[in-house]
């Protein structure tokens, strides 16, 4: 049993170094959506901190109605050919600006369409 959850748990390593090896070639021209983490709302500004590496970029959305805020967290590649770039992934601080405050309104997460609670 131990030793299964060691091959487990080196699985992620190996695949993160054969990406590093290999370089950013394989993720040029790619966007994805992704699930929200760590939701922080303060006043208008919205905020979460997706894990993303150096050959990537990341930005949160925002679409408002009387009852609904649905955010959107794209991920995408910023790598150039040529380029050298850190596989090692880290967080960052993304965020958007409302027209108004969430106050009452549902907070939903675009990619799941799961309804989330912000934390502030």
């Amino acid at each position: 049993m131990h030793r299964r959850l060691s091959y487990a748990l080196a699985a992620p390593l190996v695949l993160a170094v054969g990406l590093a090896l290999t370089g950013c070639d394989n993720r040029a021209a790619q966007e994805a959506s992704v699930p929200l983490e760590g939701l922080l709302v303060q006043g208008r500004v919205v905020t979460t901190t997706p894990a993303v590496n150096g050959c990537e970029a990341a930005r949160l959305t925002a679409r408002e109605s009387d009852s609904t805020v649905s955010l959107t967290l794209r991920i995408r590649s910023i790598y150039r050919s040529g380029q050298k770039c850190s596989m090692i992934m880290g967080r960052r601080r993304i965020s958007t600006t409302l027209r108004e405050p969430v106050g009452d309104r549902s907070v939903v997460d675009a990619t799941t369409h799961e309804t989330v609670r912000p934390q502030g």
